[in-house]
Parts: C-alpha cells; sequence; structure tokens
C-alpha cells in the first residue's frame, strides 16, 4: 500500500466533455439516473398483449418446433452432442454440433434446443482452434432463425412465384448462355467449403460458360498475396499468439473485429494471473484509429494509417543498427529511412520506441511483428522480411494451416466483370449470400445489374441486391442446413441441421445440383446430404486412415462436429529475399487521411438486421445504432466541429455528410469511419441506421480502405446515441473518485512480480453490529480477470440470449432506458491524446449485505441461502426502490413491454417469440430486472444432481456468459469450495472488489489490470 499511495493518482474521465470540466456534465454526473429515465408514461399506450394470449402462443410454437424437428430425427441422420433417448423429452434440453458462418468465418459451435427448438449458439468446447470461445456475431445467428422478414417462398420482381417456374427458367438461361455467346457470373462470399465448392464445380462443368466470383470486405489477400511471394506457397500458418514474449501490432485489430477466438484465447494464456509458470507477454500497437487491440496494449503509438510503410521501414533501419541481419535488399531499401527522424515528424513517444527497438532484440524467436489486413502488400512484405530476421518463423504453426477453398477476386477482376455487365456480355447473374450493389456501390454494380437479363439472388433475406434482380429465392438458414467447412487444412467441421426449414426455402448447394442434373431431375432435401456424405467417404475418410467403418465415422463426425482427419506436417518453407523486389514505397500524406473499418456490431453489413448487436454498445466508443466520423480532439478543433455535428467527406468525387465523433486516442489528421451501415433494404431494423461509406472505398489503389479526403465542416447535427455516461456514479468535481472509491485499480507487472502485495487492494475492516450470514453449503461467486478481458462484448450477446433480453431501441437508449443485464464500462485515464483505457464488467454484485433487498416493500429482491440475490417478477410491483438503492446501477426497470413498443412490435411477432428462451420467464413492463447468475441453469445442474443421487458442485454451473468468452475472463462457481477456481481468484493478492468500502459485501471479485511497461502505472 505504501507503494501505491506514493504514486501519482490516475485522473479517471468517461468523455472529453466530463474532462474538460462542462458544467452541463457535471451536473448530470450528480444524479444517478438521466433526467427523464424515470419520468412517467401512458398506460393507454402500452401493449395489450394478456398472459393467456402470451402462453397460447407459446404453446403452439413449441408444438410447431416440435413437430418441425421430429421429422429429422424420423431420418435418423442428425447426430445429438450428448446422450440422449431418441425421442425427445419435453422440458430436457438437447444439443447439436454443428457450424455458423458469416461471410468471411466458419465458427464450430453447439446449438441448444428445447422440444425441437433451437434457443441458444454456443461455441463447442472440443474444437482445437475456439475451444468454445465464440464471437457475438455468430451467437447472434439465432435471431437471424426466426427473424419475421426472412424469405418464406421464391419471389419473381416480387411476385410469389413456385419452385417449378424458377427451375425451369433456371435451366433454359444456363443452357441458352452458350448460344446467346453470353458469360454468367456466380457471386459469392469466401468458400470455406469443400463439399459446397464441388457443387459449384459441377454446375461450371455443365455449364463451362460460367465463372465464379468470391469477394468480402473482411479478408486477408493482402497478407495472403505477400506471404505467397515470400515464400512461395498459398497456406499462411497459424500463429502462436501464446508463445510470443512481444508483439507489435500495425494497424492490426486481432484482438477484435479482423481476429478470431483462437487469437483472444491464445493471447489471454498470456496474461493468466493465476498460472506462476506463465509470464506476461508485452503488447504494442501502432494505429491511427483506437481498437480493442488498441486498448489492450501496453504501449500504444498514434500513426496514421498512410505511414505504416515509413515506420516499418525505420523500425528495419533501427533493427539493422542493433545488430539484426536483414535479408535481401531490405538493408539497401531501409538505408533511406530513420527511426528518429520518423519520430520526428510524427511526435511519437521517443522513449516507447526505444522500448520496443530494445524489446524486439531481446525477444528474438520469440518476438512477433503483424500487420493489419487493410495495409498494403508493401508492408506485408516488409513485415515478412522483419520477422525473417526476428526469427519469429518459431512462431508459425504449419499442422493446420490456413485454407482457401476459392480464391478471392481481385478488385481487378471484380471491376472487369462489372464492366462485362455494363457492356451486356452477361447473361445471367447468381448471388449466393451476397449484396454486391451494396459492397461494390464504387464500381457501379447496381447500374450494371440493370444491364443483366437475368439475376437471381440465393439469400435468407431481401437486400440492396435482391431489389433489382428478377428472382429473389430463398435457402436454408444454417440451423436449417447440412454443410461442411474447412478453413484450416486437415480440420473439417460439419454443419448438421437442427430443425426442419420453416419456410419453402431450398438448400443453395442442392439448388446447383439439381440445375446441374438432367432436365427432368427434381430437388430433394436429401440431394445434398447424399452428395456431402459421398464427398466425405471419396476424401476425408480415405485420408484419415481411420479403422472404423464410414457410417460409425460419419456419425462420430456430426457427435463431435469435426474431425482432424489429416496433419501437414509441413516444415515452415525457405524465405525468398526476391520478394523485396516488389516493395512499392508509400508516402504518407500531409492532409486528412480516411480509414474505413468493418464495423464492430455490423461487419460489412451482414448483421445490420440483427437488432441486438445494433444495441450492444461499441466497445470503444459506446454509441449504439451508427456510424460517425471518429476524429481526434486536435482534428475536430482543426476543422471548427465538435461531437454531433456534420463533416463532409470527398474521395476523388464521391461524397459522404455524417456526424462527427471526438474520439481519445485517435491520430490526428486521421478520420475513421466504420462501413456497415446505412442500408437501404435491410428489413425493418435494419434500413435507414447510420450512412453508407462504400461509396469512398478506392478498389483501384494499394489500400482501398485508407485514401486522402478532403474534410469540411457542413450544416446541421445528428445525435449519436450513447451509453457513455449511462449509470456513471456519484463523483466530486476533482474526478478522482474512480480510484479513489477502488472501482478501478490498475497496477505494474514488474512491481507484481517483485512483491505481489504491492499492488494489492486495501481490504476494509468494517464492524458489524449484526452476526454475519454463514453460507453452509454452495456460496455462488463470481470472478473477472479484467487481464484477460479485451471488451469483445461476447458476454453481453450471451446474456441477452440467454435471458430473452428485448431490444428497446436508440429512443430509448438515449433516455438511459438500454435493459442489458451485463455492461462492459469503459474509463479512460491521461489526456485525451495519449488515453489509458480501463475496461470493467459490470453485472449484479449479488451482495451478501445487498441495499436492493433491505428497501423493497414486497419482498421481491430477496437472498438466497447459496448467496443468490433473487428477484420475484410476480411479487414486483415497480417502485424501483431498489435501483436508487444500487451502489453499482445494474437493475433495469421495464418502462414498456419493449417488444411491443420497439418497431411496431416487430419483435413480438410469432415467429420472433420461438427464439426465447423457455427456462427463462419472458418479463412485461412494470418489474425490475437484472443478473440472476443464469439461476435457471443453476436449477437444472441441481435438478440433475438430485436424479443422478450426489451432491451439487460448483463445476456443475457454467454461466452464460462464461461459456462463451473467447478469453476465458469470466470465472464462476462456488466460495466456499477452497479447491475452486472462483475461490482462489478470490484469495489472490490482486483481487478486489468494487466499493468494497460500502460494505455490501459483492460476491462478484476482480483480478487488478497489471501493465507490462517499464514504467510505473
Amino acid at each position: 500500500m505504501e507503494l501505491q499511495q506514493s504514486q501519482p493518482q490516475p485522473r479517471y474521465w468517461q468523455s472529453l466533455d466530463e474532462l474538460k470540466g462542462t458544467p452541463e456534465v457535471l451536473e448530470a454526473k450528480r444524479h444517478e439516473f438521466q433526467k427523464g429515465v424515470t419520468d412517467g408514461f401512458d398506460v393507454k399506450q402500452m401493449s395489450g398483449i394478456s398472459r393467456r394470449r402470451f402462453l397460447a402462443a407459446m404453446g403452439a410454437s413449441a408444438a410447431f418446433a416440435l413437430a418441425s424437428c421430429k421429422s429429422y430425427l424420423d431420418q435418423g441422420e442428425v447426430v445429438p452432442y450428448n446422450e440422449q433417448p431418441e425421442e425427445l423429452i419435453v422440458g430436457r434440453p438437447n444439443y447439436y454440433a454443428s457450424v455458423i458462418r458469416t461471410s468471411h468465418s466458419a465458427t464450430p459451435v453447439l446449438v441448444k434446443t428445447r422440444e425441437g427448438r433451437p434457443v441458444m449458439i454456443s461455441g463447442n468446447p472440443e474444437h482445437p482452434f475456439s475451444r468454445g470461445g465464440i464471437s457475438s456475431h455468430a451467437q447472434a445467428r439465432i435471431m437471424g432463425l426466426y427473424d419475421p422478414e426472412r424469405l418464406k417462398e421464391p419471389m419473381q420482381q416480387g411476385a410469389p412465384t413456385t419452385w417449378t417456374e424458377v427451375d425451369g427458367v433456371l435451366r433454359k438461361a444456363l443452357s441458352g448462355l452458350a448460344g446467346e455467346g453470353k458469360q454468367g457470373l456466380v457471386l459469392t462470399h469466401c468458400l470455406m467449403s469443400p463439399s459446397a465448392k464441388k457443387s459449384l464445380d459441377q454446375l461450371v462443368k455443365k455449364y463451362p460458360q460460367l465463372t465464379v466470383h468470391s469477394y468480402t470486405h473482411l479478408n486477408h489477400s493482402h497478407r495472403d498475396a505477400a506471404w505467397k511471394k515470400s515464400y512461395g506457397q498459398d497456406a499462411f500458418p497459424a500463429l502462436h499468439w501464446d508463445k510470443a514474449d512481444v508483439i507489435l501490432a500495425l494497424e492490426a485489430d486481432f484482438l477484435g473485429v479482423e481476429g478470431d477466438a483462437e487469437a483472444e484465447r491464445l493471447f489471454a494464456t498470456r496474461r493468466d494471473i493465476m498460472n506462476e509458470a506463465v509470464k506476461f507477454n508485452r503488447l504494442y500497437v501502432a494505429e491511427g484509429n483506437l481498437s480493442i487491440t488498441g486498448m489492450s496494449a501496453d504501449y500504444r503509438l498514434r500513426l496514421r494509417p498512410d505511414a505504416q510503410y515509413a515506420f516499418v521501414m525505420a523500425l528495419a533501419q533501427a533493427l539493422g543498427e542493433a545488430g539484426f541481419s536483414l535479408p535481401g535488399a531490405l538493408s539497401a531499401k531501409a538505408a533511406a529511412f530513420n527511426l528518429k527522424q520518423f519520430n520526428q515528424t510524427y511526435g511519437l513517444a521517443e522513449s516507447t520506441l526505444k522500448h520496443l527497438v530494445a524489446d524486439l532484440v531481446k525477444a528474438k524467436g520469440k518476438a512477433l511483428i503483424y500487420a493489419g489486413d487493410r495495409l498494403s502488400e508493401s508492408v506485408h512484405l516488409a513485415v515478412n522480411a522483419l520477422n525473417e530476421a526476428l526469427g519469429a518463423d518459431a512462431l508459425y504453426d504449419f499442422t493446420h494451416p490456413a485454407l482457401h477453398q476459392h480464391p478471392l477476386s481481385n478488385p481487378a477482376e471484380l471491376q472487369q466483370a462489372v464492366a462485362e455487365m455494363q457492356t451486356g456480355k452477361v447473361g445471367l447473374v447468381i448471388h449466393w449470400g451476397t449484396n454486391p450493389s451494396y459492397h461494390l456501390a464504387a464500381m457501379g454494380y447496381a447500374e450494371a445489374l440493370k444491364k443483366v437479363p437475368l439475376s437471381v439472388m440465393l439469400s435468407t433475406h431481401a437486400n440492396e441486391t435482391s431489389a433489382d434482380c428478377t428472382y429473389t429465392l430463398p435457402v436454408h438458414h444454417d440451423l436449417e442446413a447440412w454443410g461442411d467447412y474447412e478453413t484450416h487444412s486437415g480440420l473439417c467441421a460439419l454443419q448438421q441441421p437442427v430443425v426442419a426449414p420453416l419456410h419453402k426455402s431450398r438448400q443453395a448447394e442442392g439448388l446447383f445440383l439439381t440445375w446441374a442434373a438432367s432436365a427432368d431431375a427434381a430437388y430433394s432435401e436429401t440431394l445434398y446430404l447424399d452428395f456431402l456424405r459421398y464427398n466425405w467417404q471419396e476424401s476425408v475418410y480415405r485420408q484419415s486412415g481411420s479403422l472404423l467403418d464410414f457410417q460409425n465415422y460419419w456419425r462420430t463426425a456430426l457427435h463431435d462436429g469435426f474431425v482432424n482427419y489429416r496433419k501437414s506436417g509441413a516444415s515452415k518453407p525457405a524465405y525468398r529475399a526476391a520478394a523485396l523486389n516488389d516493395l512499392v514505397e508509400s508516402k504518407a500524406g500531409d492532409g486528412y487521411v480516411l480509414s474505413l473499418h468493418p464495423a464492430y456490431a455490423t461487419l460489412d453489413g451482414e448483421f445490420a438486421d440483427h437488432g441486438w448487436l445494433q444495441e450492444i454498445p461499441h466497445p470503444v466508443s459506446k454509441v449504439v445504432w451508427d456510424n460517425y466520423a471518429a476524429v481526434s480532439v486536435a482534428t475536430a478543433r482543426e476543422l471548427g466541429v465538435k461531437t454531433d455535428e456534420l463533416i463532409q467527406l470527398d474521395v476523388e468525387g464521391k461524397t459522404l455528410t455524417l456526424p462527427v465523433l471526438e474520439q481519445p486516442g485517435m491520430a490526428d489528421k486521421v478520420i475513421a469511419v466504420e462501413l456497415g451501415y446505412g442500408r437501404t433494404q435491410a428489413g425493418t431494423i435494419g434500413s435507414q441506421v447510420g450512412f453508407d461509406a462504400n461509396p469512398l472505398i478506392r478498389f483501384d489503389s494499394a489500400t482501398p480502405m485508407i485514401a486522402a479526403v478532403n474534410a469540411t465542416k457542413a450544416s446541421g447535427k445528428h445525435r449519436l446515441v450513447t451509453t457513455q455516461l449511462h449509470h456513471a456514479f456519484d463523483v466530486p468535481r476533482e474526478q478522482d473518485l474512480h480510484f479513489a472509491r477502488q472501482i478501478v485499480n490498475e497496477g505494474n507487472y514488474g512491481d507484481y512480480l517483485k512483491d505481489p502485495h504491492s499492488i494489492e487492494m486495501h481490504v476494509h475492516k468494517i464492524p458489524n453490529i449484526t452476526k454475519p450470514i454463514e453460507y453452509k453449503g454452495i456460496k455462488w461467486s463470481m470472478a473477472i480477470d479484467m487481464n484477460k478481458c479485451t471488451g469483445c462484448s461476447a458476454c453481453i450477446m450471451a446474456c441477452n440470449v440467454e435471458n430473452n433480453i428485448p431490444v428497446v431501441g436508440p429512443e430509448q437508449v438515449d433516455k438511459g432506458r438500454e435493459m442489458h443485464w451485463i455492461r462492459l464500462d469503459r474509463y479512460y485515464s491521461g489526456t485525451p491524446e495519449e488515453p489509458k483505457v480501463s475496461l470493467q464488467i459490470m453485472l449484479c454484485q449479488h451482495c451478501d449485505n445487498a441495499p436492493c433487498e433491505v428497501v423493497c416493500p414486497v419482498n421481491a429482491s430477496n437472498h438466497s441461502d447459496d448467496g443468490l440475490n433473487q428477484m420475484a417478477y410476480n411479487r414486483c410491483v415497480g417502485t424501483r426502490y431498489c435501483s436508487n438503492n444500487c451502489h453499482y446501477k445494474v437493475r433495469r426497470f421495464n418502462f414498456f413491454n419493449y417488444r411491443d413498443e420497439f418497431a411496431k412490435a416487430y419483435y413480438s411477432q410469432e415467429l420472433a417469440q420461438l427464439q426465447h428462451n423457455p427456462e427463462v420467464t419472458v418479463r412485461s413492463r412494470g418489474v425490475m430486472e437484472k443478473c440472476t447468475f443464469c439461476v435457471q441453469r443453476i436449477m437444472w445442474a441441481r435438478q440433475e444432481a438430485i436424479r443422478e443421487k450426489r451432491d451439487l458442485k460448483g463445476t456443475d454451473v457454467t454461466v452464460a456468459c462464461q461459456e462463451v468468452c473467447p478469453s476465458g475472463a469470466i470465472i464462476f462457481g462456488d466460495a466456499n469450495d477452497k479447491d475452486s477456481a472462483v475461490y482462489k481468484y478470490q484469495d489472490h493478492a490482486t483481487s478486489y472488489k468494487v466499493l468494497e468500502a460500502l460494505n455490501a459485501a459483492p460476491s462478484v471479485t476482480y483480478v487488478t489490470k497489471l501493465r507490462n511497461t517499464h514504467e510505473k502505472v
């Protein structure tokens, strides 16, 4: 404690206005709730749905879902992940291993079903890459299954048609391409399925005039191209993130939107405070926009993205001076650069650069430089050479390298295809789940599509492209479809349906096989399944060398969800120094630079119609339901704009007007805009949300998403809805409360190694006049390791799905009425230019001396014998006394029946209600709700223990947020079990409890955030 007291206490702030001392903000923070959040409302405007109507709907839904799934059980093809009788047992969940895909990824998952109805998607814990981790996007796919606006039947220019007519028209058009002398195009996203690729190959073999193009905004094309030039092979290796002592990320959000669950998990293993054998790694990040990875950095350099090439070359020159042997021509090419001069130009911290060079030198063989997807091929070529000099090949894993089933089309190839459409050379276009009218707007795709005689959209939802297509055809949702996915060589995942098709949709691959067959061939639901099985028997099974017969091999694969059928065993290929001859020097401009990013919520727009994702606060800015132009404080001042004011961006004649957000940590003269917004055909939920930045992409550039831009202030304002200051604590004007009251605790890893108790939080010895409660059995508790938490928000999505959290919409969020039971608080300390970011997962603390319980007049808020702070919804009369008395502001009051209130009762439609977890009450208006520690899972585990005639153990329960966390930051269990992980966390020197001095005795323990820096924290 002496060490801690001798250091200057950081000044935490949550917004720039708070840091400046704006009177309105300081006044607002004196109040527990935002103005208007507790205002009254007109009961006459509330939902009219009755309890009887709700129960009737749910009963019919359960029967419908049961009947749907029964057809698959009769076929005997779908294999459950858990041991269950063949018949469904009402009230018991079943689990199936499958795959959920996005435009650029395929995630192995477990799908939980109740009475045959999928209710939750979590990661497959047995998969060697994800190990149970899962993104919020893969979880959100459950919402897409029950979306009321899913395509339900074939449509011809807005009018219903039949599959028979469609098959006839398509066969005739495909057969007529040769005679008309025209081409056909198939546009798809990343092809990750070997069987799907073969089904397309059959179609192309039957109709050679077809050309397949695949594309996605989220891709590694520059990295892959540079790797092939540097090493002569396509397969980029997996990375041993857990073996790297020093990591330098260059405009690379590998812990966020550019990464995956494996990267998060492996990185977090080097931040495990409980494993004394593991030493913390050190993360350096050089980026222009503040990202999730940047927030996790030990050292962060603010650097505009178009200066990354010069930075890499200057770093190479510095490493050469330090005695490193640089490969090939790198030394000669780097001679023109100087790190000291570079530092003077861009105003980086000299001490940080010295630490970086010294750490890279010291960590040779365990140091890795990783460049972001949006940087140029030349940057990746230079990074490959630097990693070669650093001995980073020891961190490459060629056991299961990345695999591409079909190469992505480069921008030139896509532009050529659009040009041929414009000139009438294309007679047919088939879009498979793509939306090029939106994504390729800069190429003029929408205009070119209108000149194609016949166009087809195969999708689950209508979009901007389908609006101009001749036919829009519904295909199966992932949870209704068969498939296989091999994104890493030798590791193939199986997708099996867990529910029968809800609508008149078809399997897309089955359509390709039907159209490629004889003219009288008919589509069947087993067509692609038979094709898939045959392909596995001839390829996967034969290469596996398994001693099982194929039927048992197949069923085992369905049960596990994947097979590890082949190890490449390839060694690292020889480095080709000649690749450096392709380096193209790029110079950073002096003006503004536009940096386009895939969005954390919507990615490239694929998830724009998912309300849960739109409403999860942005991990950095906390903005919901919108995108914006993020700029630094200095840049905003230079442009004469403030947050919510409009700015006009001009890139080579393409303009976009959108609101500004002053974002701490931004590099000066960088304007960052997220893609995936501004869609016009994304249904009731996603249409007209945000601003479309796709027209600003420069596909003819070496860096399509990084470009020089002219920026000017525009007239008007657009209010950005943010949760940044919601639930803020009462702070004195000196604004040091967050540290003084021990809400956030930080320390230095070096100090911890010298003395683990040097950063120990002060333990308050508070006398009690009453005897404290003794928990003689299980005492449920949680521990949260903030060293592992990256802020990915997967926990929030899991809580939403598991506990039937409603979407409330931007208007209600703006009033502070969001309903999330778990939130991710973000605090700043330092300056707006160089902020340090502290994250904190906040949920109901399940206090033993809970202040909410003593003020509830009807005993709706009460305590259980095993330490849970319970809420009895049928007792609650809505006084909100408990919320007023809660120190942590984690209680949510249902001012409305939000499912009826939002978007004209969009989520009250019968199909949407099928996604509800039947184990959790669907709350109506007028009750208080909050985190329950997934009490339904606790009750289920207790029931199973009784059935098996054994004692309940803390390890029997995994709560939803814990289950999906890719980094393993959340631990749950029995605090009375001294052998349990949660007990060990609570007993650790770095553990503390928020607002402990108030003697609420919370049951949630936090682990102090340790920064692995050379300087004191």
